[in-house]
């Protein structure tokens, strides 16, 4: 996978924006650490292909052209040895999960920042 850092200015519907554009450029978001510091975005994501195999450069680029050249930093390739190391923890091919967790965990983050900005309402 590939780590990619975005820095620029927080807005309304930023982390939806970003993460659609990585759907659309067939990348998964495997990790992501999403803040924000006196009014700036500063968040890091870690990407792959939804195989699993070697991100194109060209997709890259074409990410970053959509979401901002100066935005969106490639920091460095995500070491394989991340993918296998995780503090003990089974792997995702170990349980079955097949990034599912992510996926939820992600899901979650992006309802509870909807619901924090009453796009979404609770009538429970």
């Amino acid at each position: 996978g590939v780590k990619l850092e975005l820095r620029t200015s927080d807005r309304r519907g930023l982390l939806s924006e970003v993460t659609r554009t990585f759907r659309e450029n067939g990348l998964l978001v495997t990790r992501a650490e999403v803040s924000t510091v006196d009014g700036q975005a500063v968040n890091t994501f870690y990407v792959s292909t939804a195989a699993g195999n070697p991100v194109d450069p060209k997709t890259i680029e074409s990410v970053r052209s959509r979401v901002g050249v100066a935005a969106l930093r490639v920091k460095e390739d995500a070491p394989s040895s991340y993918q296998n190391c995780n503090g003990g923890r089974a792997t995702d091919a170990q349980t079955g999960l097949g990034g599912g967790a992510v996926l939820l965990s992600l899901g979650s983050l992006v309802w509870r920042n909807l619901y924090n900005l009453g796009l979404i309402r609770s009538y429970s």
